[in-house]
């Protein structure tokens, strides 16, 4: 399946959870911020279009369903979609550490832009207080996040080795 359709059903998904979390808890989908999450995880691959499509596509959905001004979130995933792959690029994101910390400066990098434009254009009411709270839920979800991706994504790879009759079962 190529990027573009796993992208745009993980975009889905993150966009009904987000809707379901603002119904059902408030107070988790103002404080874990899942599209960000979304944004930085795809952008671990390393590839600085996907980066920068993906952040656009989120930030702009983030805005649809959002009352932020259209364009604000749009414009800071897609700073941080580029940012999160050029990193990407040149350390090992394998390891969970360096995987967290990306995800901690991405929600940081992302609240900073938000706020900052917020603030410049006048346009919102800025509430500075939560951006701690929101960085370490949103990196403490998205580190377990990860994990079960990457094993998901080793045992679909090992299943596909064991059809191609590449390997033997054990």
């Amino acid at each position: 399946m190529p990027w573009a359709a796993r992208f745009a059903a993980s975009l889905a998904l993150v966009s009904l959870v987000e809707l379901l979390l603002a119904e059902v808890l408030p107070v988790a989908g103002r404080t874990v911020d899942l599209f960000v999450l979304l944004v930085v995880l795809s952008s671990l691959a390393g590839n600085s279009l996907q980066g920068v499509t993906g952040g656009l596509a989120t930030g702009l959905v983030q805005d649809t369903l959002s009352a932020s001004p259209f364009g604000l979130h749009g414009l800071a995933c897609c700073v941080v979609g580029y940012g999160v792959a050029r990193l990407s690029q040149r350390v090992d994101t394998s390891q969970r550490m360096v995987a967290g910390l990306l995800v901690a400066v991405g929600t940081l990098v992302h609240q900073a832009i938000v706020l900052g434009l917020l603030t410049a254009l006048e346009v919102g009411e800025v509430s500075g207080g939560a951006v701690p709270l929101r960085v370490v839920a949103t990196t403490a979800v998205g580190v377990p996040g990860l994990w079960l991706f990457n094993r998901a994504r080793a045992w679909v790879d090992e299943r596909r080795t064991l059809k191609e009759g590449r390997a033997r079962p054990r």
